[in-house]
This record gives C-alpha cells, structure tokens and sequence, in this order.
C-alpha cells in the first residue's frame, strides 16, 4: 500500500512537472485582453476634451466604476504564445465632466514587444527587400492572362438612376 501512494505521488510530480514546458512545434495561440492604448493616442488628449471626444480617441473603456464615473480603465493583458505577457494600465480621469489627465504609461510598441523572434525576422527582411527597391511577394502570380476579345466573366458596374418622387 505504501509503495502505491509513492508511485502514484511521484507520477503526479512528474506530471506537474511537464505543464511548465514549451514544446517546439506546438502552436500556442495569442490571447489578448483589453484594450491597446499607445502613446501616439495619449499624446492627442488634451484636457478639457468631453468624453465622447476621449472615447474617439482611445476607444471604449475596459472598465468603468459605477461609483466613480470619472474614472475610465484601459487595461491590457496579452498572452502571446511565444514570447512573454504584456501588461498595459491606464487610467484616465474627468473633473467636471471633462479630461482632466491620466496615469500610467503606454506601451512603445505592443508589437514589437510580442512578436515572436521569428516574426521579427520575418519583418526585417520584408523591409530589406522593400529598400533595396524590390516588393515582398516577388513570386509571380498564376492567374492566367485575360483574353482582350473574351466577354467580361463578371458584369460592370453600373449606376442606376433612382426614380425621383
């Protein structure tokens, strides 16, 4: 009896042991949670905008407090599947109805922050092939060339004039 409860308690270190582990191959998803606010956006607050205003600018809030409505949150949590969590809070408030200021900080770039180091690369190259004067898909496409005589396969566009009453 003693030796099946250490092997079923060794079994179930093990097990635990195995769910920190990434395995190479395996699609991870990303999961992102909230909202993005960068510092491009909060540079275009200015105080004294009405909330409307704000909400254009920043989208909707992630969470409102019923007891303080001058207080909106933007909260980010995002998980991606190869790289590391980001966590983003900004917090925006209102005196009398406009802004007034916020605190927190954005993120520079969420991006550049939760790609993946293969994505990166990805984009570095795209961007060489871009400045050496090339385009990034220089594969030719298959698309048969149209026959200038063939009909239309799909019919143009055409304006209709609606009867005036």
């Amino acid at each position: 009896m003693p030796r099946t409860i250490l092997v079923s308690l060794l079994f179930a270190a093990l097990l635990a042991g195995c769910s920190s582990l990434r395995f190479p191959g395996v699609y991870r998803i990303d999961i992102p949670q909230g909202n993005v606010v960068s510092r491009d956006m909060l540079a275009e607050l200015e105080p004294g905008m009405t909330p409307e205003q704000v909400r254009f600018v920043l989208g909707p809030p992630t969470l409102t407090d019923p007891f303080t409505p001058d207080t909106w949150f933007y909260l980010l949590h995002y998980q991606p599947g190869k790289a590391d969590t980001v966590e983003q809070r900004v917090v925006v408030y209102f005196e009398g109805g406009r802004y007034s200021h916020y605190e927190g900080q954005a993120l520079a770039d969420v991006r550049e922050r939760t790609s993946g180091r293969r994505d990166r690369e990805l984009e570095l190259r795209a961007e060489d092939r871009r400045r050496d004067g090339g385009t990034v898909d220089q594969e030719p496409l298959n698309d048969p060339e149209p026959d200038p005589g063939a009909p239309p396969s799909t019919p143009e566009a055409t304006t209709v004039p609606l009867p005036r009453s």
